[in-house]
């Protein structure tokens, strides 16, 4: 047994693992609360107004203020200490709730409190999640695969608690799910606060707002991984957002009752949770090549056999499964998507490929709508097959290019400057990624 490996992890390793556990519980946190907010925003809206329309927009608006900062958000958070921007966005997000929280308490809430709510919590979440997408690479331990699968693992799990907490709190008042967004908000921002690694990025010149971002874009469309990992997993985002959908319209024109359409998601949520945590002992026995493959086609098989269900139970344990294998595929592709990138660009090439997926999930509610309206059931869900097999064959005809990407060993990310190095640790020894 070598000297180095009785000496036992050093005290940059260690920081980086306690770091990453803050990182990791910060996350949930404000993930649990803004799931418990976003389940009862429409109901309380609803319950002000008396329109579905104007739920509807005050969701939309919400998802307006996270694409409008965007890139804005990716910029900045190339220039501005990362960690500052994380406290700063989620104690925005912190008051706006908690303003939200006394309008709903008192009954001054109106329409345009709750449409300017929405709005500027997702200008804050964007800033923090730009943020954290920067600052990731600094805190990821050596083992980032299993890092990776956990930060999976945990988004999975705040899907299944936060919707069914935020229904039990709402039936104790309307106002006591933003109550707990904003206490969430603050928990998180003194997580974020007590992590000791340096997440400033490291600049050697300043640039024009617009040149950073140009930087950002072109950087993304030259590397050929993450320019498909960027397509790849815009129409993954697109394809599952329709297909949730779908699965919901369709079982609710067969007469299912609401608890069994929820079963569905959950079963979904239960799904993904499950393949997250297998992910290590997956990577562990497989090749990634082989991972990648065998998921991609393995979900158009899923999908082909959506078509020929006709019980609730029979979409929920389909669609268990196709979302068991996703985070597969997700965890190889970040992995290297974070190695690929330089630190100075990490913000930015993370707010572009999140923004692509976001955008063109937009619209998959409103196709998913049309197609059951005008098609059956198996010819829709056929469709969305056809969907994840161009997706399938797009990632079979690029193997040599995903090889390179998911399995040559990263470079040393390191900074130039050696009194930086305790502050920003190596890039993952195993260069195996997520989308």
């Amino acid at each position: 047994m070598s000297a180095d490996s009785m000496s036992g992890p050093t005290p940059a390793e260690v920081t980086r693992k306690r770091d990453f556990r803050l990182y990791w519980i910060a996350g949930a946190v404000d993930q649990l609360g803004s799931q418990t907010s976003g389940i009862v925003f429409p109901l309380v809206t609803l319950a002000v107004t008396g329109s579905p329309a104007a739920a509807g927009l005050v969701g939309a608006l919400a998802l307006a203020g996270r694409l409008v900062a965007a890139p804005v958000a990716g910029v900045l958070a190339d220039r501005l200490p990362r960690k500052q921007m994380m406290v700063v966005s989620l104690l925005v997000a912190a008051v706006v709730m908690a303003g939200l929280f006394v309008g709903v308490a008192t009954g001054a809430a109106t329409l345009a409190v709750l449409a300017g709510a929405a709005f500027v919590e997702g200008l804050a979440q964007s800033g923090y999640e730009a943020a954290g997408a920067g600052s990731i690479r600094r805190v990821l331990p050596a083992d980032d695969k299993k890092a990776l699968s956990r930060l999976e693992a945990r988004n999975h799990a705040v899907q299944i608690v936060g919707p069914l907490f935020g229904g039990v709190l709402y039936q104790i008042g309307r106002w006591v799910p933003f109550l707990v967004d904003a206490v969430s908000y603050v928990v998180s921002a003194c997580l974020v606060s007590a992590i000791r690694t340096d997440l400033t990025p490291t600049r050697t010149e300043r640039t024009s707002f617009l040149a950073d971002l140009r930087d950002g874009l072109r950087f993304v469309w030259q590397q050929p991984f993450l320019r498909f990992v960027t397509i790849w997993a815009a129409g993954i985002n697109f394809t599952f957002g329709a297909l949730i959908y779908y699965a919901i319209l369709t079982a609710g024109q067969q007469g299912a009752p609401a608890a069994s359409i929820g079963l569905i998601l959950t079963v979904a949520s239960v799904g993904g949770l499950t393949g997250a945590l297998a992910a290590p002992a997956v990577f562990s026995r497989v090749r990634p090549m082989t991972v990648i493959v065998v998921a991609s086609w393995a979900m158009v098989a899923l999908v082909v056999a959506m078509s020929q269900a006709r019980q609730t139970w029979t979409y929920g344990l389909l669609f268990g499964l196709v979302f068991l294998l996703s985070p597969l595929l997700g965890v190889i592709f970040q992995s290297r998507v974070i190695a690929l990138t330089p630190d100075e660009l990490q913000g930015r090439v993370g707010t572009v490929m999140g923004t692509a997926g976001e955008v063109l999930q937009t619209p998959a509610p409103l196709l998913a709508g049309l197609l059951v309206a005008w098609y059956s059931p198996s010819t829709v869900a056929l469709i969305f097959a056809a969907l994840l097999a161009l997706l399938a064959g797009y990632t079979t005809v690029n193997l040599r290019q995903l090889r390179a990407g998911a399995e040559e060993p990263p470079d040393d990310p390191a900074p130039a400057d050696p009194a930086q190095t305790e502050h920003a640790p190596t890039d993952p020894e195993a260069a195996e990624v997520r989308r």
